[in-house]
């Protein structure tokens, strides 16, 4: 009985030892294991889109306006924070026109922010529209006329040494009605391609669009 026990015992020790032997030799030594391949491989990149050239972002910034919808839109981009900005800066100038007119400060804020076309601020609301620059920019230059109009009549003559004529007052307030609003029209939407422009020439930011689909569409405008 000792003898056989023996015997059953050795025959299963070497049954044991070939099956071993036969999983090891059946493996491919070329294959890896998964959790070895995963680690082996390199997260995939995005790829970069190529750079446009100038004259396809030149011409790829032009935005056909959509009147009807733009004027619908319109309540909402009233509300942003580049038309009351731009607001903001009309009041700056006309405020520091009223308060000193001779100081080198007042008179560049007053060029600036307030003598029509008040250039800063059309360029913020334009640069920063969502759409509708043009509206927007014709908008504030219309507000702009109408405290240029508020300090020609009331501030100046206030503060001036002599008495200024009437005629002097009429003319330069035609004189911002003619070009106020048309150069508001202008420039705003020049501020709004020129940001387009720069979007369309940085391969950064088109890749964050690419990214990011939520971002939408380009504005019109």
């Amino acid at each position: 009985m000792a003898r056989a026990k023996r015997t059953d015992r050795a025959d299963a020790r070497r049954r044991y030892r070939q099956t071993i032997s036969g999983d090891i030799e059946g493996l491919d030594p070329e294959e890896e294991t998964p959790a070895a391949q995963t680690r082996g491989q390199r997260p995939a990149t995005a790829a970069v889109p190529p750079r446009p050239s100038l004259t396809g972002a030149f011409r790829g910034a032009y935005r056909r306006a959509n009147i009807r919808e733009d004027i619908a839109a319109l309540p909402g981009l009233l509300r942003t924070r580049s038309f009351l900005g731009a607001l903001g800066l009309i009041g700056v100038g006309a405020v520091a026109v009223a308060v000193d007119q001779q100081s080198t400060i007042s008179a560049f804020l007053y060029q600036s922010l307030l003598y029509p076309p008040a250039m800063a601020p059309i360029f913020l609301v334009g640069f920063f529209a969502k759409r509708a620059s043009y509206l927007l920019g014709l908008i504030v230059s219309l507000i702009d006329v109408a405290a240029f109009t508020a300090v020609v009549y009331l501030v100046v003559p206030a503060a001036a040494a002599t008495p200024i004529e009437p005629g002097a007052q009429e003319q330069a307030v035609l004189s911002a009605i003619s070009i106020g609003p048309v150069s508001g029209i202008f420039f705003a939407a020049a501020a709004a391609w020129y940001r387009r422009f720069l979007n369309l020439s940085n391969t950064r930011a088109q890749q964050r669009r690419q990214t990011n689909p939520r971002s939408g569409r380009p504005a019109r405008g």
